[in-house]
């Protein structure tokens, strides 16, 4: 069982709020010059529902949904619903309704100190499998500076925060995940040595895996951080081949030709650089991918904000965007206004986030694809002062889509 201390809990607690204060910065400076959106709107439907209940189901203190929720069925057809933190634990069940808990660890991070090797804490963010047995799926890695003696002279998580992407597979239809010798591990990271004092820095929250039938390619939504040449925003990668982490290719604004490389491995910069697309009206949302059957459109899901007509700000909460070819995106528009831990004040409820949608019937084993009344996923967070909390449940509410 993993032990957390009171000073770890409070540094975590300070992280996320340094973080979401960081991100929701962004996005209203995006939102100021938002285009308007004719996206019809995405109705909730119904009371929330509980998947995984803190209180009740932790297999220790840290076990906490802290990612979006993304779901795959192994080749027994059980389904394996993962939205977890960095020490990765599942809810098994036969059907997207029907899943509980498992106290059996997917897998563990490594909590290496070195940033050159990629392998500090460890979200597993984005499965995917072809037959049930296999399962690859894209890691969210996170060197924390602050964590390791003498990499962080200000303590300040934000500013020593160094972010890349790594591949694990599973073997045993995703009861467990395991990584090749790092850093064969990298997927993506931008072309820049951990430096303390400057973050956030690297590439980031992928969005789950969807594979496109009109060219065969799996392709992936990733947030990077505005450093160096790289710009800020939301960017596009994809593979022909899930085995091989070095195969992925993002987009560079004309085609997918940037090849991430490890920056402690090979210099420059030039073709090492993703384009973010439609940043006016997606900001940085990555959060949720799937294809709508329904609207035959691609759709994102994630957190930002945008100004309320006779509101005097910015509304906070969920929304959603559509596009054609990942490239070219929608204005992104409100299916939910809630308290997001991205404008969360002392004093107000239990603020959200993390969202996905999932939908019971989609046919894909992979859940990549939604129809009209999918479910929206969210973990809601459980505050009994402003200090900050692990208490948080996974929910679930149904939408449905209108065309």
């Amino acid at each position: 069982m993993e032990i957390l201390g009171l000073a770890a809990f409070l540094l975590a607690i300070t992280a996320l709020f340094v973080v979401a204060a960081f991100i929701s910065y962004r996005a209203l400076r995006a939102d100021e010059a938002a285009p308007p959106t004719n996206l019809a709107p995405l109705a909730i439907e119904g009371p929330e529902e509980t998947v995984f209940d803190y209180t009740e189901d932790k297999c220790s203190p840290i076990d906490i949904p802290d990612a979006p929720a993304r779901a795959f069925r192994d080749a027994q057809g059980q389904v394996h619903l993962i939205a977890s933190h960095y020490v990765t634990r599942a809810m098994v069940g036969p059907s997207l309704d029907d899943v509980r808990h498992d106290c059996r660890l997917v897998m563990k991070s490594d909590l290496d100190g070195d940033p050159a090797q990629f392998n500090d804490r460890e979200w597993v963010t984005a499965p995917w499998t072809p037959d049930g047995r296999t399962v690859y799926a894209l890691v969210h890695n996170e060197h924390q500076g602050n964590k390791h003696e003498g990499q962080c002279p200000s303590g300040v998580y934000l500013e020593c925060w160094y972010n890349s992407l790594t591949l694990a597979r599973s073997t045993d239809g995703g009861r467990t995940f395991r990584q090749a010798p790092p850093p064969r591990h990298l997927i993506a990271a931008v072309p820049y040595r951990y430096q303390p004092g400057v973050g956030p820095v690297g590439i980031f929250q992928p969005s789950n895996i969807v594979q496109r039938s009109d060219d065969g390619h799996w392709y992936a939504l990733v947030h990077a951080e505005a450093f160096g040449a790289q710009r800020e925003g939301t960017c596009v990668m994809r593979t022909t081949d899930l085995r091989d982490p070095g195969s992925w290719r993002a987009w560079d604004g004309t085609a997918y030709r940037v090849r991430f490389a490890n920056p402690y491995e090979s210099s420059g910069t030039s073709d090492r650089i993703c384009a973010p697309v439609s940043f006016a009206e997606i900001v940085g949302m990555t959060h949720s991918l799937t294809y709508n059957t329904y609207l035959d459109k691609y759709v994102l899901v994630g957190p930002s904000s945008r100004p309320g007509p006779g509101r005097g700000g910015a509304v906070w909460g969920f929304y959603y965007s559509t596009s054609d070819d990942l490239i070219d995106w929608a204005p992104r528009k409100l299916i939910r206004e809630v308290t997001l831990t991205t404008s969360f004040e002392c004093g107000d409820p239990n603020p959200a986030y993390f969202p996905s949608l999932l939908d019971p019937d989609s046919p894909s084993r992979n859940f990549e694809t939604t129809g009209q009344r999918p479910y929206l996923y969210f973990t809601r967070f459980h505050y009994k002062n402003c200090g900050g909390t692990l208490n948080r449940d996974l929910v679930r509410v149904r939408v449905r889509f209108s065309k």
